[in-house]
């Protein structure tokens, strides 16, 4: 009798389950005692304002643009997180997330390239373990380059006007040939770069275990999967972080070849280092980050000086300064600033505005705002262009 009831329990535990995924019953919804699964997400949308967006239609000059927009400080997305306690100090955990726009309901199914168009998780997708030694997890993974620069930036690597800019416009994912139009879209875009950056598919990622002597960090790796050569589509990334509260040094290191597979060349690389230092309400940092393409040349030097201050429970300000000097092409260098201010209506739900300038030499085109934006329709080389972001963020 006591083997059929652990049988019945197991089957109900079973059913229960899946009941809990089929249902969507995730809001902390417990599939057992010791198990959870997590309905999490952010909605934002405003107004987004650029001066040189793009070419009039009917003039062909250069023109603005004011659109309502989604993503313009946080990117829109939904996920859901679960965890399963096994016992002896060991959890299972699993990592679903999935970006869209707010404005219109769409997801972002369109990118990255090349692997993923038309996923429903463009944003990662992963199983693993939990244990006292750190975890090991696999899937689509946040790469450890993203968690070190991530964690360099005082204003919390937003969309408008931060070192996130960096990561989605920096060159190394360029084809000179491919002119203006190669970098708003294609294989080849800043966009894709960025993401690839940002997100590494068919990866294995061991990550430290929390609370480790202040130190935090990863190693990821990659496998291509292609016969015939273990190197080939490969990427690695690391990255080690430490803080005692008060200060904070990140860092992180990032090397993928040619993400087509067509060749077995060097592609993105890149490497980080920052640091970070809190005050009272007061949070401000540095951080350097190199962008490069060994294949086209492409090196560039991103400088960052951000701070966030936190003048009241409601009240936020930020300001961020960007400097790019771009080393294969001198006249191709700019700067970014921004500053912007955010007033907590809650604990989920904030009003924010920003206001963001770049300054480009004649062939720089470093756009200012929100990279939502600026990936599909980047500065015009050589213009000056300002930006302005207003909206709500809540988040659940």
């Amino acid at each position: 009798m006591a083997a059929a009831g652990s049988a019945w329990l197991l089957l109900r535990n079973t059913i229960l389950s899946g009941g809990v995924a089929a249902l969507g019953l995730c809001v902390s919804g417990a599939a057992g005692a010791q198990s959870s699964v997590t309905l999490y997400g952010v909605m934002d949308v405003g107004l987004n304002y650029r001066s040189v967006a793009g070419a009039d239609p009917a003039t062909g000059k250069a023109a603005g643009s004011l659109a309502l927009a989604s993503g313009n400080e946080l990117t829109s997305r939904w996920g859901l997180l679960g965890l399963e306690d096994i016992g002896g100090g060991y959890k299972v955990t699993f990592k679903v997330e999935s970006g869209f726009s707010a404005d219109t309901g769409a997801g972002n199914f369109s990118v990255p390239f090349p692997n993923d168009t038309n996923s429903l998780f463009d944003r990662g997708a992963i199983v693993g373990l939990i244990g006292p030694w750190g975890s090991v997890r696999l899937g689509r993974n946040w790469s450890p380059f993203f968690d070190g620069i991530s964690a360099g930036d005082a204003t919390g690597y937003m969309n408008f006007g931060s070192l996130a800019n960096a990561t989605f416009q920096n060159a190394s994912n360029l084809n000179p040939s491919l002119g203006l139009a190669g970098v708003a879209s294609g294989a080849n875009s800043a966009a894709n770069g960025g993401l690839l950056y940002t997100w590494v598919n068919k990866s294995i990622k061991y990550m430290l275990p929390d609370n480790f002597y202040g130190f935090s960090g990863g190693l990821l790796y990659s496998l291509g999967g292609t016969p015939g050569s273990f190197s080939n589509k490969s990427t690695m990334s690391a990255n080690l972080n430490w803080t005692n509260g008060a200060l904070g040094i990140a860092s992180g290191y990032f090397d993928a070849k040619d993400p087509t597979g067509q060749t077995n060349n060097p592609w993105l690389r890149a490497y980080t280092i920052g640091t970070t230092y809190t005050a009272g309400p007061l949070k401000a940092g540095i951080n350097f980050v190199k962008f490069r393409n060994p294949t086209t040349g492409a090196n560039q030097n991103f400088y960052y000086v951000g701070a966030a201050y936190q003048a009241s429970p409601a009240w936020r300000f930020t300001a961020d300064w960007l400097h790019l000097q771009d080393l294969q092409n001198s006249s191709a260098g700019a700067n970014l600033y921004k500053v912007g201010a955010g007033y907590a209506l809650s604990k989920r739900t904030m009003l924010y505005t920003d206001v963001a300038f770049s300054d480009n030499k004649p062939k720089g085109m470093l756009g200012a705002g929100s990279n939502t934006s600026i990936l599909t329709s980047p500065a015009t080389i050589g213009r000056n262009q300002w930006a302005v972001g207003s909206g709500i963020r809540t988040v659940f």
